[in-house]
This record gives C-alpha cells, structure tokens and sequence, in this order.
C-alpha cells in the first residue's frame, strides 16, 4: 500500500470538481448550505491540508439545509458526507466550508469507518443522516 504524504503545494482541483464549483457559482442567491459547499468545494480543489492523490471529490449537492459529498476518503473507501447548516460550526459561510474541507473530509475516516450507514447503492455515509430516510439520493 502506498502512503501519499500530505503537500501544500500541489492543488487537487480535477475536471469533476472545477464543474461542481462552477456549477454553483453560478446560481443566483445561494442558501447557506449552498455558499458553505461552495467554500468547502473551492477549499479542496486549492489543496489545503489535501492532495488530489489523498481526496478526490465525485459528486456535491445540497439537500435542503444541508450539503452533501461523495468523496475518496483519505486512504479509506469512497463514503458520503452529509452535514446539516442548521448549527454551522463557524459564524462565516467561507470559514465553516473550509472547516469541513480541513477536518472532515480530509481527514481519514478512522473510527467512523465502523459506523457508515450503507444506501442502497453500496456507498458508506456518515455525518446528519436523516433518521428515517437513510442517507441522501443523489440529483
């Protein structure tokens, strides 16, 4: 198994993330969980504390206050990640998507790995899942 040390300096923008970030740029007044997945996504595609070779993000969308993301977990399976706006965990928009960019997705998934609650599709999800719904459809 090979170990990608973490760099600075290398960003991890790829075709399918520069299209989801355009994709939101684009839409005329932005909900929060919208301007907070658009940080979040920018976040990742600048590097950060990641590397397209540690993170690669494969699909984004909000699903109500909510944002969600499919992305390769660092050294870990692809999982969902779905995060509630309702008590963001910073004031700005900008600073809770980098947040979760820094400390949640580019973070390996450890413990949480033995938690994931399994779509129908096969894909491990984490984060505010809804109690009866399970974990979010895609778009």
């Amino acid at each position: 198994m090979r170990i990608h040390p973490l760099r600075y300096d290398q960003p991890m923008m790829t075709s399918r993330l520069g299209s989801l970030i355009n994709e939101l740029k684009i839409v005329p007044d932005r909900t929060l969980a919208q301007e907070v997945l658009l940080a979040c996504l920018e976040r990742l595609g600048s590097g950060g504390p990641t590397e397209w070779e540690v993170v690669e993000v494969f699909n984004a969308w909000t699903d109500g206050d909510a944002l969600c993301i499919v992305y390769s977990a660092p050294w870990g399976p692809t999982v969902g990640l779905r995060l509630s706006t309702e008590r963001p965990i910073a004031d700005d928009p900008t600073e809770c998507g980098r947040t979760i960019a820094d400390f949640d997705i580019a973070e390996p998934l450890g413990t949480i790995a033995d938690h994931l609650v399994y779509d129908d599709d096969g894909m491990g999800w984490w984060g505010d899942l809804p109690v009866r719904e399970g974990p979010p459809a895609a778009p």
